[in-house]
């Protein structure tokens, strides 16, 4: 293949791997003073430079195909590198991070620029750092407001003038459960900043932006959407369907549409954007007809697509769909929709030119993932699985649809979720045309609102969404096809994207080259998971961190015991997510004991009845439990222990005064809820944090 003839999928996997590399190879910037991160930068620039240059030597001769082909590949992964440590928040050595005061309060000048969604406590912002402490700064920081106080939502560049305590966002508390810290950071946001009262701030109306002016679109119509007739849970589908907001939709509906494999219809995604793709090729089909038609009608239709973006308030996930569906529409009007692999790729590496955090984006990874699995698998289906009755026909394209692209992102729900819905052919079959009717019904009902024809619009509206919880119940409840806790990690999900690549490899072109390789993937992932989870040998003790409870856990191989004071209550969601990523096949419950002996080390367990009169025995660690009442200082001279531990069941002003005493007495003292959980590896004898899993 000609150097220059280089498929742009092929460079855009390599911007994806520098991508990935800047974040795991490239030296870590996320210091607290600015060190010159620029030198990461002017590493790469002369690293691109260096390819760039070899690039062009080697170019002048039509026998050095191969060599070019490998540089332009490297120049890609070196320019993924680049672009993300150029976009690294902390590159700028004017972030706000470098100028805090420590242990000190800060003024702030911002501006917010996103309505987040709220928390059952909170209302969120995204707001832009403008001055900290009288210099000029950048960065983004994350707002929040209770909703149990007085203080008025904020909106869109709103302007805020406050002095205030800016807090570091929390690591996670216990092992393997999901890190809302590193999520932000993904997003640019290291801190956080709680307004609880009036008093403290100051707010002013800002310039209005593009991002303000859509959010005022999108705050007009969800008054316009309160203003309907309809009833509460209708209502709640209608904002999320149009604005993205599912808050409002009861959370066991929302289990039972994830447990159905389509908990994505709840959330403004791709599936919205190219179901209303498809709705305005077949509106706009007659235009097509005329002279230049299809040029026409691909611009009307990337006008709609990004006027609709806009009303729904420009957020992050439907401004990538509709990116991505515009790339599709102007390939229509230009006839190169037998290039739809490499529209993809163009779309994709645009917005990770503009975002490279985008590649760590759980949306986006799904949306990619869904589409190009209904590019590449759907027509493979298509070739042994086709009908020729025309009612018969559309179940089988829709059915072919949602298989291709389950199959697309079936290791990333693997790896993410942890679980599979075995009938999400059957609730996509039940449920798409559904929504689809309820998007046409909802854009009508907005736009006749306050007429009469609303109402019978309104009946019908409701009628579909009852009919669309009631299959997700359906299908949610045949619990014996879905499949939960499934182990599965980083490396499980690369060889499986690999089997599924080969497997459709050897279907379209069966070599006994593609069946080797098949078979090799196969085994391969088959030795990693007997290897790392099914000869497990590996034996752990934790204390893991749950606020008013003591929750210990012991490790033995492929088994994990849990021991707490509520026997009947004991698994709780991080002792489960713990269990999934360990690959536990049994778990088993007891209660809490006084003593316990952890390989070569004695536990003792002193709860609120303060027992602790052991001279004859010795014990190395002590675990203080439920707030007891006792003189440290005499357990410490008595017991002479090596370490204490405080579990999430005391209360903190108790857990202060243990820690000055054993400061004092030169005793280190581990706080679970500080700390995080206490995690000792009984194969080395050594004490573990969570950064260390």
């Amino acid at each position: 293949m000609h150097p220059y003839s280089f498929p742009i999928p092929k460079l855009t996997a390599a911007l994806i791997v520098g991508i990935l590399a800047s974040e795991f190879v490239v030296p870590n910037i996320n210091s607290s003073e600015f060190v010159v991160p620029n030198i990461n930068v002017m590493c790469l620039i002369l690293g691109f430079i260096f390819l760039l240059s070899l690039l062009f030597h080697y170019k002048k001769s039509i026998y050095n195909g191969l060599i070019v082909s490998c540089l332009l590949l490297l120049l890609f992964v070196v320019l993924g590198a680049f672009g993300a440590q150029l976009h690294h928040p902390k590159t700028h050595k004017n972030h706000y991070s470098y100028f805090l005061k420590k242990d000190n309060t800060d003024t702030l000048v911002l501006c917010i620029t996103e309505e987040m969604n709220p928390t059952a406590y909170n209302n969120r912002y995204k707001a832009k750092v403008l001055q900290i402490n009288q210099q000029k700064s950048k960065g983004i920081i994350l707002v929040q407001t209770p909703k149990d106080t007085a203080i008025a939502a904020y909106k869109t560049d709103d302007l805020l003038y406050l002095k205030t305590k800016i807090q570091a966002i929390n690591s996670p508390q216990n092992p393997h459960v999901f890190s809302y810290k590193k999520y932000l950071e993904r997003k640019g946001i290291y801190h956080l900043i709680t307004i609880d009262s009036q008093g403290g701030s100051l707010t002013k109306k800002g310039r209005k932006s593009i991002k303000g002016m859509a959010s005022m679109a999108r705050n007009f119509l969800d008054n316009k959407i309160d203003k309907l007739t309809l009833n509460s849970t209708a209502q709640a589908f209608l904002k999320a369907i149009y604005l993205g907001k599912r808050s409002e939709i009861p959370e066991d509906i929302k289990v039972n549409y994830k447990n159905s494999g389509v908990l994505h219809i709840l959330a403004l995604s791709g599936l919205h954007v190219g179901i209303l793709l498809k709705i305005l090729e077949l509106l706009l089909f007659p235009i097509s007809r005329t002279r230049n038609g299809k040029k026409l009608r691909s611009v009307m239709i990337i006008i709609i697509l990004w006027a609709f973006a806009f009303i729904t308030g420009l957020s992050p996930s439907i401004v990538r769909s509709v990116t991505m569906f515009s790339c599709f529409a102007l390939a229509s009007g230009l006839n190169r929709q037998r290039n739809s692999i490499n529209t993809l790729s163009i779309s994709a590496f645009v917005m990770l030119i503009i975002h490279p955090n985008y590649v760590f984006d759980v949306g986006f990874q799904f949306s990619y993932g869904a589409v190009l699995g209904i590019l590449v698998i759907k027509p493979i289906l298509d070739h042994f699985w086709r009908a020729k009755h025309f009612l018969i026909k559309p179940i089988i394209t829709l059915l072919n649809v949602s298989i291709a692209a389950q199959i697309g992102i079936l290791p990333l729900s693997l790896y993410y979720f942890h679980q599979f819905p075995g009938l999400f052919f059957l609730a996509n079959l039940l449920i798409i045309p559904t929504l689809t009717l309820c998007l046409w019904l909802g854009f009508f009902m907005i736009i006749f609102e306050g007429l009469k024809i609303n109402d019978w619009l309104v009946y019908v509206f409701e009628h579909l969404i009852q009919l669309m919880n009631s299959c997700t119940k359906f299908v949610a409840d045949l619990e014996f096809f879905l499949f939960k806790n499934i182990t599965f990690d980083l490396y499980m999900l690369m060889l499986l994207y690999l089997i599924i690549v080969v497997f459709f490899s050897y279907i379209t072109k069966k070599t006994f080259k593609n069946l080797l390789v098949l078979g090799s993937a196969i085994l391969l992932l088959q030795l990693y998971v007997l290897f790392t989870f099914k000869f497990d040998t590996k034996q752990k003790f934790i204390i893991f961190q749950k606020t008013k409870h003591s929750v210990l856990g012991f490790k033995n191989g492929t088994n994990f015991e849990i021991h707490s004071t509520k026997k009947n209550n004991i698994q709780s969601s991080f002792t489960t997510d713990y269990a999934t990523a360990k690959g536990v096949e049994k778990i088993s419950n007891s209660s809490l004991k006084r003593f316990y002996f952890i390989s070569d080390k004695k536990l003792l367990v002193v709860d609120s009845l303060g027992y602790f009169d052991f001279k004859a025995v010795k014990f190395n660690w002590i675990l203080l439990r439920n707030s007891p009442k006792i003189h440290l200082e005499k357990l410490i001279e008595t017991v002479q222990p090596e370490l204490i531990i405080a579990d999430g069941s005391n209360y903190r002003s108790f857990v202060k005064r243990w820690i000055k005493t054993c400061v004092n007495k030169g005793i280190k003292l581990h706080y679970t809820f500080e700390d995080g959980a206490f995690i000792y590896d009984l194969n080395h004898g050594a004490k573990e944090g969570l950064n260390d899993l």
